[in-house]
């Protein structure tokens, strides 16, 4: 087994959706640090990221990783650790799908997530974007999130 070329990004300031149901790339709000990664036709891709977000009292969160149009082979795991009261909130995706939560406690959370992926037959872009599950409220990823990237 080989290790293949690897890529780091870090969040270097704290991103916010507010109210909003729309996902966005995660680094959006930063000149050339958008959690988006360009993939070729086939090319195979294993990726771990780790955020700390807030959330408001209502709303939850949305996390999706999204992949170009005609994916190929798709494995994901999310895991949410509730700080406040302890609790884990996994999730497994064999698709690209939302992975979402009314979670309705404010405070700081952490995220965890890793994908292993192959791209199908159409070359474009992996992104993992972030929003609200409802517009009742607002979500912001902490400033120092980063996603370590693994090209196979």
């Amino acid at each position: 087994m080989s290790i293949g070329i690897r890529n780091s990004f870090r969040l270097t300031a704290t991103q916010t959706v507010a109210a909003s149901t729309a996902l966005v790339i995660l680094g959006a709000n930063t000149t050339g640090n958008s959690f988006s990664v360009p993939l070729n036709a086939l090319q195979r891709i294993h990726i771990r990221l780790q955020s700390i977000f807030t959330l408001g009292a209502t709303g939850g969160f949305k996390f999706q990783w999204v992949v170009p149009a005609t994916p190929g082979n798709f494995a994901a795991a999310f895991n949410v650790i509730d700080t406040t009261n302890a609790v884990n909130v996994p999730g497994t995706q064999v698709a690209t799908a939302a992975f979402a939560n009314a979670l309705a406690v404010a405070a700081t959370h952490q995220l965890n997530t890793e994908i292993d992926y192959t791209n199908g037959a159409t070359a474009g872009a992996i992104s993992f974007q972030f929003a609200c599950n409802s517009a009742a409220n607002s979500i912001a990823m902490i400033q120092g999130a980063w996603m370590d990237v693994t090209f196979l």
